[in-house]
């Protein structure tokens, strides 16, 4: 299962201040912490309703200058993606991020992902928003992987977003992401999955704690990727500890590692 580092993104106040500023030590800084906690992508968001793409551009040139990972391009706007696939020099490592089933977001990445063979992400949402149930949500996803496959991409660069949202708006959220994780998996084998961990979360105090206590949950339901802080040490230790029980750490090896490096702190 992959980790991709959350935190270089302008919802976050210092994030924000750093892109508007062109502060390059902040914005390297929190690359290469995430990387040295263990993240395998890095997200980049710089969502803001002005020079969108000129933000992105940017922040993707410093980021390249200090690490060496795959970066995933996260924008609802297709121009913003293309942008950072413009300046960033592993192509076909880099993850665009997202397409719905949304035409004008369709038409403007489908293309860039064909080019560069790179993975993908697609959020199983159509233009009625969410839907209401894991069987609706595998409807959506299947009208996106025939979208996607149609066009001629690989399925395996496709990773579904089954959409966590928040246990604070109503019962049985957190049951309908593992129910449509598992739904996912059996009904279409080829298609990754992936997951924003922290959205499980919103609006409750004590965040950390849902959150790390969800993360053993969705392993075992058998997400491919998920979204999270790789700085919340207790989140990493947990999902190091949560490999080795569910047998996905042959025999705890990384684990092990971890608790000799001082990392397994809670």
């Amino acid at each position: 299962m992959l980790i991709i580092g959350e935190k270089i993104n302008t919802v976050r106040k210092n994030i924000a201040l750093a892109v508007e500023k062109r502060d390059v030590e902040t914005i390297q800084k929190e690359a290469i912490n995430q990387v040295k906690a263990g993240v395998d992508v890095l997200d980049v968001n710089v969502g803001s309703p002005l020079k969108e793409a000129e933000n992105m551009r940017w922040a993707i040139k410093v980021i390249q200058e200090v690490v060496n990972i795959p970066l995933c391009i996260d924008s609802p706007s297709p121009e913003t993606i293309k942008a950072g696939f413009q300046v960033c020099k592993d192509k076909r490592r880099t993850w665009a991020n997202s397409i719905t089933l949304q035409k004008k977001r369709m038409e403007g990445v489908l293309p860039l992902v064909k080019k560069y063979n790179c993975p993908l992400i697609a959020l199983c949402m159509d233009d009625k928003g969410i839907p209401s149930s894991a069987e609706k949500r595998v409807e959506v996803a299947r009208r996106l992987i025939k979208v996607v496959s149609d066009f001629g991409i690989f399925l395996d660069n496709l990773y579904i977003d089954c959409l966590i949202e928040p246990i604070s708006v109503g019962q049985g959220k957190a049951q309908q992401t593992l129910a449509t994780i598992r739904m996912m998996k059996n009904t279409f084998p080829q298609i990754k999955t992936v997951v924003c961990l922290s959205g499980v979360s919103f609006g409750l105090p004590g965040r950390g704690l849902i959150n790390r206590t969800f993360l053993p949950l969705l392993i075992e339901a058998g997400v491919d990727a998920i979204f999270l802080d790789p700085l919340d040490e207790a989140i990493m230790a947990t999902f190091k500890a949560a490999n080795a029980l569910l047998n996905k750490d042959e025999s705890c090896l990384k684990y092990i590692s971890a608790h000799r490096e001082g990392k397994l702190k809670v």
